[in-house]
């Protein structure tokens, strides 16, 4: 793969080129979003994998914590409380970036996931954007935050005290959004009919269920949604852990692009 140069990018971000020069290449941007508390570095293998499809791939680092803001997460342009929809602002900023790509594919994952829908139904809404053509979700998002900012504390954070994870648990819920991802729904609903989504979900995953996920999308009729189930997955670690299962579900679904 070819790496653009950093300093061309805020939150240094990186554009990867595809050198797929044997294969198919697509006119596609694969634009990643990582999870909380990741790093662009984390995606590697993944950036590697849709370069290898012929794909160029986009990636930053997201300002996923309380101490990126100056005082309280609030979106500047909804003007909504709530980490997530701080983060929409900088996902949609990004997304901004790149014109001369006429057709995108966001790559998020975790809950994250939500803040990259958030960005995509606003831009729809706002600028008419029509730009992203798909929208591939790895572990998330949840329909029940409250639980997975429970299990977030006690599996990730390892937090042990019960007591400590209860007063913790509400904190984070609605430090992330007073909605919980209720509003996600209403994201949803202003995709384009058979809106193309892919979501992966493992069967072991400790933070969010499969069963939450399906809560997510299964209302939404416009969406022309599939399932990668991975039964001995856990939380984002598909790819890493789990190629044989992983890639070609993928693959599968990206080569409608190619």
């Amino acid at each position: 793969m070819e790496k653009s140069h950093t300093s061309l990018y805020p939150d240094e971000g990186e554009l990867f080129k595809s050198q797929n020069l044997k294969g198919k290449t697509s006119s596609h941007l694969v634009f990643f979003v990582h999870f909380l508390g990741g790093h662009k570095k984390v995606l590697k293998r993944h950036i590697e994998f849709v370069n290898e499809l012929g794909f160029d791939a986009y990636v930053f680092n997201v300002n996923d914590s309380w101490k990126d803001y100056s005082y309280v997460p609030v979106s500047k342009k909804s003007k909504k409380f709530g980490l997530k929809h701080a983060m929409a602002d900088q996902i949609e900023n990004h997304l901004n970036l790149f014109p001369n790509y006429k057709n995108k594919i966001v790559f998020a994952f975790s809950n994250i996931s939500a803040s990259a829908m958030e960005a995509i139904a606003r831009r729809i809404e706002t600028k008419n954007a029509k730009d992203v053509k798909a929208l591939i979700c790895d572990s998330g998002p949840g329909m029940d935050f409250m639980s997975a900012s429970y299990n977030l504390i006690k599996h990730q954070f390892q937090v042990k005290s019960f007591f400590s994870r209860l007063v913790r648990t509400p904190i984070l819920a609605y430090g992330w959004s007073p909605q919980l991802n209720k509003d996600i729904s209403a994201d949803l609903e202003k995709f384009p009919k058979n809106f193309p989504l892919l979501s992966i979900r493992g069967w072991r995953d400790l933070l969010i269920t499969p069963q939450s996920i399906d809560q997510v999308f299964e209302p939404h009729k416009n969406l022309k949604w599939k399932k990668l189930n991975l039964p001995e997955a856990g939380h984002v670690n598909g790819l890493r852990d789990f190629p044989s299962e992983y890639r070609p579900g993928v693959e599968a679904f990206l080569e409608q692009f190619i």
